[in-house]
Order: structure tokens, then sequence, then C-alpha cells
């Protein structure tokens, strides 16, 4: 079969490797879509503060189980699936047992452990969860970056009532803006340089600006991972605000941590997911509260991964690429 890795930083190719089986446990799933994100990107550019190379891509994957290893109930095959791709291990904080999302030891795959950018894939049966039969796969392959966009929203804690502000208008952010506005936020404004983007939020029903206004916001959402970005956030926020930090920051960055300290913020940093904002995920897109239309802006096939990685870092109109 073919799949595709990144042997270094700036190379990457579509090989020939062997086709998996399902061990015990697993299922074998074909791949029907896969979306390449921002942390995609920075692995592709160098610029992931957490891999190692060869990185072997592929975490936002929608497909259908084709077989099953030993313990592992054949009614799963020919099921619509996904796959949650963190791999919990080490301990657990001990304050919060449930929020395995931080183990000490976490892998997670398409980073720390092979991701399914290929024809074929093999997962534990823990990792997986079913879709609806009358999802589609390009529905399937927005499960993982729309849970990653409920468990922000869920950590900003009751937002019903709330002036929220969503800093980056990427697919992350456009997603935390569905969620907010679903939540039943007071009003929603997503904010970005680009009006392209700016575009896609209006068009569900946002408000939209291209800078943020000062004071002005109850929950601030930073998803986009830049110090001018986590500043302009800070600055967004009325005093006792909440601040979710959701960008992947390549180097650190300088605050105005006196800020912090007088207007009493609270900042809360957020990694991926667990198992129930998946399952709030496909919920969401189930009932229509997440809408699809306008952000997957173009399909490449795999064998085409390469092209396909090249028009994803244009980025500017370019939201979700998807390989199919």
């Amino acid at each position: 079969m073919k799949r595709v890795i990144i042997s270094e930083p700036h190379h990457l190719a579509v090989i020939d490797v062997e086709k998996p089986e399902a061990a015990a446990g697993e299922v074998l799933l074909k791949i029907h879509a896969v979306g390449i994100c921002g942390s995609d990107l920075h692995t592709f550019e160098g610029m992931h503060p957490f891999v190692s190379y060869p990185v072997l891509p592929g975490h936002e994957v929608s497909g259908e189980i084709i077989s099953v290893g030993d313990g592992v109930d054949a009614g799963l095959i020919g099921k619509k699936a996904v796959i949650e791709p963190s791999l919990p291990a080490g301990e657990n904080p001990r304050f919060e047992p449930g929020r395995y999302n931080i183990s000490t030891g976490l892998r997670v795959m398409g980073f720390q452990a092979p991701g399914a950018m290929a024809e074929y894939f093999a997962a534990p049966l823990d990792r997986i969860h079913l879709l609806p039969d009358d999802f589609t796969h390009e529905q399937g392959a927005v499960v993982e970056p729309a849970a990653v966009a409920v468990h922000g929203v869920r950590l900003a804690g009751n937002i019903a009532g709330l002036h929220v502000a969503v800093v980056g208008a990427g697919t992350i952010g456009l997603l935390v803006a569905q969620v907010a506005a679903v939540y039943g936020a007071a009003s929603v404004t997503v904010i970005d340089l680009m009006e392209e983007r700016l575009v896609v939020a209006r068009k569900w029903g946002l408000n939209t600006a291209e800078s943020v206004a000062p004071s002005s916001y109850d929950v601030v959402f930073e998803c986009v991972g830049v110090e001018a970005a986590l500043r302009a956030s800070i600055l967004g926020c009325r005093k006792g605000a909440t601040l979710i930090v959701m960008g992947v920051f390549a180097k650190d960055a300088s605050i105005p941590a006196g800020l912090i300290q007088d207007w009493e913020l609270k900042i809360q940093g957020s990694l991926m997911y667990v198992g129930d904002d998946y399952k709030e995920a496909i919920r969401l897109l189930k009932i229509g509260g997440i809408k699809i239309d306008y952000l997957i802006t173009h399909r490449f096939p795999l064998a085409q991964a390469v092209a396909a990685f090249d028009k994803a870092l244009e980025r500017g109109a370019v939201l979700k690429v998807l390989i199919e």
C-alpha cells in the first residue's frame, strides 16, 4: 500500500509499504479521508516542538472497518469510523484522573507514533469511534479538529450569555466559534487579518473583526500560536475574563504578565481532547451545530500528497485540505 512520510523538515514523499493487518484487539480501516492540519504543517516545516523524524503523519482520519483482530466483534466490519489518535501512557494528573490527554507519556498518532495518512491503517479498538451511517467521510475527517474545539470551549466553563472572541480564523478557530455559538454565547466575534477567512465566519452568521477590541470580551480563545496573537488576546480580555490558549507555539512568547495579575485573568491551556469530546463533536456535526460547508476548500488523492501539502502551506484562503 501507499503511505505518506516526512523524513525530515521539508522532505515529504509517498512511499510503498506492507499493508498492515489487524492484531488482537485492533481493527483495520480502509482510509477514505485524512485532513491536513496546522500541526502537520509545523511538522513539515520543522517547527513542531514535540516530534522527531521521520514522522508518519495522519490524525484527522475517517475510514471504514474492513477486518478485525482476535477479540474484536466481527459485526464492526463495514462500519464507518474515526480514530482518536491519542495514546495515553504514564501517569494521569492526580487531581483529575480522567484527563488522559495530559498523561506524562502521551504519544499521538501522526506525530510521536505512526499516523494514518495511508491507504489502510490498523488501530486499537479503544481508539475507535463509530460514525452514524449517514455521515460522509468528509464529516468524519472533521471530527478530530471539532473535538479539539469542543474540549477548548468546555474548559472555559459555562459561556452562556458571555461575549466571546476567537483570535484566528483557521480551521480550529472557526470550529471553536461554532461550538461557542451552540453553547449559548451572547456574541461570538472571529478575529483575523485575512478577509478570505472572515468571509467564511460571516456565512455562518458570526461576527468578525480584523483586530481585537481592547477590554471587550469575557472569554477569549487564542487559536493562532504566535506571540502577537497571544498579547492581543490578553489585551482583549475584560477584568476577570478567561483566556483559553489553543494555538501551538513553536517558540516562547513574551506577554504582559502585569495585566494577568492586576485584572485577575484566568489563563488555561487546552490540549487535544478526551473521548467525551469526540462523542460531542460527532453529535454536533450530526445535528448541524458544526457545519463543514466552506471549511473544506481543497481535495487531493493520496498520490498527490506533496501537492496537497503545498496547497495547505499557502494558508490564506486555504482552510481544510483533505487527502481522499
